[in-house]
């Protein structure tokens, strides 16, 4: 896909003519556009199930960001570091760390509920079992080493029932592709507590419904979080990144006034 064609995509555009992406760090059309290309060649070179559109998503909430804002950008679930790749290229850009948190085993043995989860939008089912999406975590350097920026990523190994638990970096922005329920509630009772306000929890799973859901259950958010459940932006169909369908991310924002109470 050549330059004039990728530009035709709204999504692209948006990312590259938007003036309050990248404004605080000085960061302008063509160095958004030298970006942009480097993401597309690793997402050639690095296995991913996320996409360019995605990650600039991703991109465009850590760029838009106020220097004031402090935190670091969090990823839990990299497999081998394809979207890490690119995240780490925009942490070095504006000087933030990139924290990796991911067990490099591959998903814990899911509860029977967790098994299988159909996206209803698509009518897709994603099937889980122990082990998958395993991948070394040399492999996963590695890749970051030679095409993003290493020396701006810190790494959390294991189990998030493990390493969430009094997880104490402010957060500036959150990506999670974790698959399972059993994964994303130990990562919300983590990091949302150091979600700086109006910053983004963003979610891969957001077309699946199980998932999507954990962001409405008062109750849940009540017991564990002592916080209203802040519901998911783009559950079931995804954020519209796209002109015909939607895509797989959705995203909980951190309400500023209860941030500022709590």
């Amino acid at each position: 896909m050549g330059v004039v064609t990728m530009a035709s995509t709204p999504g692209i555009l948006a990312f590259l003519r938007d003036k309050a992406i990248g404004a605080d760090y000085g960061i302008g059309f063509y160095r958004k556009l030298r970006l942009l290309l480097r993401f597309r060649q690793n997402l050639k070179r690095v296995d991913t199930l996320s996409t360019l559109l995605e990650h600039l998503e991703l991109a465009g909430a850590v760029l838009a960001l106020p220097r004031a804002v402090e935190g670091d950008v969090v990823e839990c679930g990299c497999y081998v570091g394809g979207s890490a790749v690119n995240l780490s290229l925009v942490c070095q850009l504006v000087g933030r760390r990139l924290i990796i948190c991911d067990s490099f085993a591959g998903l814990p043995e899911p509860g029977q509920y967790d098994r299988a989860h159909e996206a209803v939008h698509t009518g897709h089912v994603d099937e889980y079992e122990e082990g998958l999406f395993a991948a070394p975590l040399e492999v996963t350097k590695g890749n970051i080493e030679r095409y993003g920026s290493l020396d701006t990523c810190d790494f959390l190994v294991g189990f998030f029932d493990e390493t969430m638990p009094g997880f104490d970096r402010k957060v500036a922005m959150a990506f999670l592709d974790v698959d399972l329920i059993d994964s994303l509630r130990p990562c919300l009772k983590g990091l949302w507590p150091q979600l700086q306000p109006g910053c983004r929890f963003y979610l891969h799973e957001a077309r699946n419904l199980p998932l999507a859901a954990v962001f409405f259950d008062a109750p849940w958010w009540r017991e564990n979080l002592d916080a209203d459940a802040p519901g998911l932006v783009g559950a079931g169909s995804g954020l519209a990144l796209r002109a015909v369908w939607g895509s797989e991310l959705g995203y909980a924002q951190r309400d500023i006034a209860q941030a500022a109470t709590s």
